[in-house]
Order: structure tokens, then sequence, then C-alpha cells
């Protein structure tokens, strides 16, 4: 006799032919369907749940008189109509080890069930709109691929973003702002047929996974761009379902644009994760051109964002590896006599060979690394400023270097470049940091404070590309600024263009005016020199006096 479940609700006993003959509960309203199990086989229960393959596992068990235990079925009793029950049985034998059969209990587990598909339901639903959540479309993206690999079918995954919501929501605050997300929700959805699937990844992005998109790429973009079309239009009708509460804010029902990251695919070729962060970049670019743009996946950008990754990477290891080199090139005064150099990184790869700055300063900024690479090349200038000092030839030469926005935007900025000059012993009035007009464009009045701190030090500041930027001429004055910087822009048209030439005698007057000193860079010709003496510049920079080298290069 089996050990009986304490939380059984009945007890069941089956003949040698796995006949049901008695179906006892405890309380008959816990066993509604007892009276119609009498009599009947386990392949006569219609068990939703149990396949042939699900029977097929469980009567080998059966004929090897195998107990067995909270094995779970779904009765239906009507169309719509269904109970889960529990059973749990052992095999009965008489005294001569015949086999009588089975006897065991069983429980309904109905509510159990439904509490679990509501959790289920939890974790695969965006609470706010009833869409698919990620996690939901990644497991219909992964089934899309799949099916797309037996059928040859194409799927098309659609990022959608709601232009400018942030601003809205700002504005009219998340209840209403809810309230729309809702609609657009609703709208995205009938725009879809029922195999389709739309899921919100969050905020104001949202995602439609669009399946049987045709054999050909083609015909998978023209339904692609049908599907797309109805979007614009469904977001473009006012949004009319939240008026009484949005009119509060506005007299205008409100109406939205998207912008959207297309992705086609078939089979199994590319993973789910790799789709998902291509429609994503085919997005950003989308957002990149403005309101309502619209990309398909570029092989190419995708290539280039891989290439830039792996740059990034690559720049982690030539930071602690070694691998960044200072080039120094010559600043010169009227008599073309050395006064100082421009230190200027590069990037000694041991593959590529000596890689130039273009190719890898913007990842450094992108990525962050800009400041500890900022941070190494100071201190790089820094000792060299000190064996400067050990030469009598060279101990007034000053070196310039690059303060990135990045740097400058560190809070402990000027603690950072205080600490390295005095570990490292160099003079503080040798050392020229340059920065540009963009980098006054935010938060002036602590940058100021900033320049201002390590002016104190002895530190001297050279405004870079000056002309180029957007900078307003009365932060000049409030700037502890010595220099200005002809940008090479400029220099390069001196000779041809009296535009470039007039803005050049104009920021070199500029300068005089306000007690600074001017440096022209980028000049490459004798008569680009001579123009530049005759207006007042008295530094210059360039191919003509030098180009980068390592410092023991230079000849000094």
């Amino acid at each position: 006799m089996m050990r009986l479940d304490l939380s059984a609700q009945w007890y069941w006993e089956q003949d040698d032919s796995l006949r049901f003959v008695k179906v006892e509960a405890y309380d008959r309203r816990q066993c509604p369907i007892g009276d119609t199990l009498v009599g009947k086989q386990w392949r006569q229960i219609p068990a939703a749940n149990q396949g042939e393959a699900d029977w097929r596992h469980h009567f080998e068990l059966l004929s090897g008189h195998e107990p067995f235990f909270n094995f779970e079925i779904e009765v239906t009793e009507a169309p719509g109509q269904s109970i889960w029950l529990s059973l749990s049985g052992v095999p009965v034998h008489d005294a001569s080890g015949n086999f009588n059969g089975y006897r065991g209990v069983g429980k309904e587990i109905t509510s159990q069930k439904e509490n679990q598909a509501t959790i289920a339901s939890l974790a695969l639903i965006d609470q706010l709109t009833g869409l698919s959540n990620r996690r939901h479309l990644l497991d219909r993206l992964n089934f899309a691929r799949l099916g797309g690999a037996r059928h040859q079918g194409f799927g098309a995954l659609i990022f959608v973003d709601i232009d400018n919501f942030k601003s809205f929501n700002e504005a009219v605050g998340h209840a209403v702002a809810d309230i729309l997300l809702v609609e657009v929700a609703a709208r995205l959805t009938a725009c879809m047929r029922d195999c389709d699937t739309v899921a919100r990844m969050g905020g104001d992005v949202f995602v439609v996974l669009a399946t049987d998109m045709g054999t050909s790429t083609e015909y998978a973009s023209q339904k692609t761009q049908r599907i797309v079309s109805k979007i614009v239009a469904a977001l473009g009708a006012p949004f009319t379902p939240a008026m009484d509460i949005a009119l509060t804010v506005s007299p205008q029902a409100p109406r939205f644009t998207a912008s959207m990251g297309i992705c086609l695919f078939q089979g199994t070729e590319t993973s789910v994760e790799d789709l998902m962060k291509r429609s994503e970049m085919a997005l950003r670019q989308a957002k990149q051109t403005g309101r309502q743009g619209i990309r398909y996946f570029d092989p190419l950008v995708e290539a280039q964002v891989k290439q830039r990754s792996r740059m990034e990477t690559e720049l982690h290891v030539a930071l602690s590896g070694d691998q960044l080199r200072l080039y120094y090139q010559p600043i010169v005064d009227l008599q073309k006599k050395i006064i100082g150099y421009e230190a200027l990184v590069r990037w000694q790869h041991p593959s590529l060979g000596l890689v130039a700055p273009g190719t890898f300063i913007a990842i450094a900024e992108q990525s962050g690394l800009i400041v500890p690479m900022g941070e190494w090349i100071i201190k790089q200038a820094c000792d060299q400023l000190v064996h400067f000092q050990s030469n009598a030839t060279t101990r007034q030469l000053t070196i310039a270097v690059n303060l990135s926005a990045h740097q400058l935007a560190q809070p402990d900025i000027a603690d950072v470049i205080s600490r390295i000059i005095r570990s490292s012993g160099a003079p503080p009035q040798q050392l020229k940091l340059e920065i540009t007009e963009s980098m006054l464009l935010t938060d002036i009045d602590k940058t100021i404070e900033k320049l201002d701190a390590l002016s104190a030090l002895g530190i001297r500041f050279s405004l870079d590309d000056f002309g180029t930027g957007y900078s307003s001429l009365s932060y000049l004055k409030k700037l502890p600024l010595s220099q200005l910087k002809v940008d090479q822009s400029f220099v390069k048209g001196l000779l041809t263009e009296p535009v470039d030439a007039a803005i050049v005698k104009t920021i070199i007057q500029l300068a005089k005016s306000l007690g600074m000193s001017v440096i022209a860079e980028g000049v490459e010709l004798e008569g680009q020199r001579k123009v530049l003496s005759d207006m007042g510049c008295r530094e210059f920079q360039g191919y003509l006096f030098g180009k980068p080298a390592p410092f023991q290069d230079q000849g000094l």
C-alpha cells in the first residue's frame, strides 16, 4: 500500500488493463469528474496537454509496472473548459507477484496552474501596454528564425522610436504619456497580423516582428515598406483618447512621428542577439537624420561598428601595454628658431604599424579612454620638460598638449594635472594646454574655475582652432588664455582666398587687442609664413618647419 500524499483530495484504483475501477473523494467537490473516470482507460481521458509522444512515454513507464508521481493532465470538460489533475500511483501485485493494476491518489491543481500561467504571463508581458516584453520578443524572434530556416521565408524586425516623446512626457506628465503609450501600442497592433508580434522595449521604444514575408528579398522589402507606411499613417492621426487630460496642457490632440530601424532576416544564419543589435544600429542611424527617419540595416555600417569595437578593445591594451608614442612637432618664431613643440600622440599598433590619431582619437573619446590617455600624454610631456631642464639649449622650450573636452569635464582635472606636475618636477610655466572653442559651449563658469586653478600653477593656455567654433568673444577676456591658434583651414587658403586672409588678419588683430600672442598652424609654404608675418603673427607651426617625430629624431 502506498503512503498517501497528505495534500491529496481523492483515491483511485485501476485494474490490470489500466481501467479506472474506483474513484473515492474525501470531498466530492474536490473531484468533480470522478464519476466520469470510472470505466475508462488512460487513452480515453481527453487530456489537452498530452500529445502522442507524451502518452507513449507514460505507457512505457506503466508497461514496466513502475510507480509514477505528480503526473499532470489537463482534462477537457467542454470546449474552452478544462481542469488540471495531478495523479500519483504505484503498481499492485497479488501474493504470487502477479500484476493486478494500480492504485494511487489525485488532486485538482487548476488554481495552481492558473497562478503559474499568470506569473508566466507577467514575466512575458509589458504591464502598461499588454504587449510582449523583451523576453517574449526574443523567444518569438528565435521561433521566427527557425521557421524561416524551414520555409526559406524572410522576416522583418522593426524598431520604432517615438520622436521627441521625452519632451512630450515632460510637458504633459507621466499619466497622460502612459495613456498615449497604450494608444500607440493599440495602433501598432492594429497594423499587424495575428501571426506577428508587437513588443514594448521600455519607454517609447516598440518593436514589430513580422514573419512570413516571402522568399525573395525584393518581395520582403515591399511588404516591409507597406508595414512602415501603415505605422506612419497610424501614428500620424490625432491621439483623441487622451484629449480630456491632454487639453489641460495643449489645445490640440497630439500627433506623433516615429523613427524606425529595420532589419530583414532569413533563417538562423544570424543570431537573435545580432538581429536585435542590427535593428538598434539602424534605428540609431535613423534618429540621426531627424524626425521620421527610416533606415534599413547596412552591413557596411555593421562592419564599421565591429571595427570600432575591436579598435576600442585594442586601445585598452595599448594603454596598458606601452603601445602609445608621443611625437613632437616644432613651433618656431620669426627667425625660424624652435621655441617649443606640440606633443601629438601616435599608436604603435603591433600589426597595423604606426596609427595616426585620426583613426583612434574619436573612438577614445566615445569610450572614455581619452581621459586616461590624456593623463598619460601630460605625464609624458612633463617628463620631457624635466629632460629639457638638463640642457641650457632646451631649458626654455615649451610643450603644448591638447586637452580633451572629456578631460576638462572631470571635476578633479585641476588636481590631476597638479599632481602630475608635482610628481614629475616639471616647470609648469613651460607646459601649455590647448583647448578648443567647442569646450566653452557648456558650463562656462565651471570651465573658467578649472582653468583659473591650473593657471595659478603657472600653466599657460592656448585656444586651438580659433575661428571654427561658436564661442562668445565676451568669454575670451574671462578665460586665462595667453594665445590664440589660427586654424590650418584658414592658413591653407591664405594665399588664394581673400575671405580666409581677412579672417586671419582679424584674429591676429583681436589677439593683439586682448594682449595675447598668435600661433598659426598648418604652415607649409614660405609665402604663407611671409603673409602671416606681415600681418603680425610671430609663431608658426607646420610642415615648412618640421613634421611630427619622436624627440630623439628632432636633432637637438
